[in-house]
């Protein structure tokens, strides 16, 4: 993505101050995540996209700020529906939680056994960017195994 689609991206007034504070590196970071949102999401922290702020989880009110919201964010940026928007200690942490307090156990209704429609279905859904380059990413590594145990059966 160029430093122009950037720009449509970034909010106008952090575009407006871009030429006038240096946010040059800033722009070429978020240019970097918007080609692959995954690297966004690290061990201790996520980055906004729209902001290129750094907190440990995006909340529904930073999100209001933006104008957005979860679910608008995860679209217009590729993320899975059920990705949560938090670093990647947090979310085992909170999921260590659920399984010790037994959420899974409460759960009743599952959609899928009731509505006969999403069974015919199949669970077709739409492919987000994330999932997308996550099936790429482990296509890449097949093939690379496979040439390598290849060359070491040849050599």
């Amino acid at each position: 993505m160029s430093a122009d689609g950037v720009l449509a991206i970034v909010p106008a007034e952090v575009g407006d101050e871009a030429g006038a504070v240096g946010l040059s590196p800033v722009l070429g970071t978020l240019a970097a995540l918007l080609a692959d949102p995954r690297q966004a999401i690290t061990e201790d922290s996520i980055r906004c996209l729209i902001c290129a702020g750094v907190f440990r989880q995006l909340t529904n009110t930073h999100l209001r700020g933006h104008g957005t919201s979860a679910s608008e964010y995860k679209g217009r940026f590729g993320y899975n529906r059920g990705r949560p928007l938090m670093c990647l200690a947090l979310a085992r942490r909170y999921a260590e939680r659920a399984r010790s307090a037994g959420l899974a156990a409460r759960i009743r209704r599952r959609p899928i056994l009731v509505d006969p429609e999403l069974r015919k279905r199949g669970g077709a859904r739409t492919i987000a960017l994330e999932e997308l380059l996550t099936r790429r990413d482990a296509r890449r590594r097949e093939i690379l195994s496979r040439i390598a145990a290849q060359n070491g059966q040849t050599a």
